[in-house]
């Protein structure tokens, strides 16, 4: 059976995987905002609390614990290569029409760990600043926690 031409576009495009903290309220945000941009990608995103036995099929995870996934966003290629944190962020962009260069900033002497130290700062800080997302919340389909005054 010949393929289609919409089949073959699919085929020849790479794909990703975005594993993230499913209860992290910025983290919900963030996705959000990541599914809205026009990748030239295919991106699967995944709440690293909803992998039950997928976990098993998602290649380079082998020796990545729970724990280290739910520290800061990873993003996988279907060849097992493993982005986290900013660098993650900043391989999601490499596919996006109009931010690409964003992502040539990263490669700038000095950026490349500053975003790294930033995004550590503020994967450490996340529940403290902007909340955790309510255990019946799904998809990001939670709003933020009210202003402390």
């Amino acid at each position: 059976m010949a393929r289609t031409p919409k089949q073959s576009e699919e085929r020849s495009r790479e794909k990703l995987i975005v594993l993230y903290d499913g209860e992290c309220i910025l983290c919900l945000a963030s996705v959000k905002r990541l599914k809205e941009l026009q990748s030239s990608a295919i991106v699967r995103f995944i709440a690293v609390q909803a992998l039950g036995e997928t976990y098993e099929t998602i290649p380079g995870l082998d020796h990545v614990t729970t724990e280290q996934l739910l520290s800061k966003i990873h993003v996988v290629e279907m060849d097992g290569t493993l982005h986290a944190g900013a660098a993650g962020i900043v391989r999601i962009l490499r596919t996006t029409r109009g931010l690409r260069w964003l992502a040539w900033l990263y490669r700038v002497p000095g950026l490349h760990s500053a975003a790294d130290g930033l995004y550590r700062i503020i994967a450490a800080k996340r529940y403290d600043w902007f909340g955790k997302a309510d255990q019946s919340c799904h998809e990001g389909a939670c709003s933020l926690p009210p202003r402390k005054e």
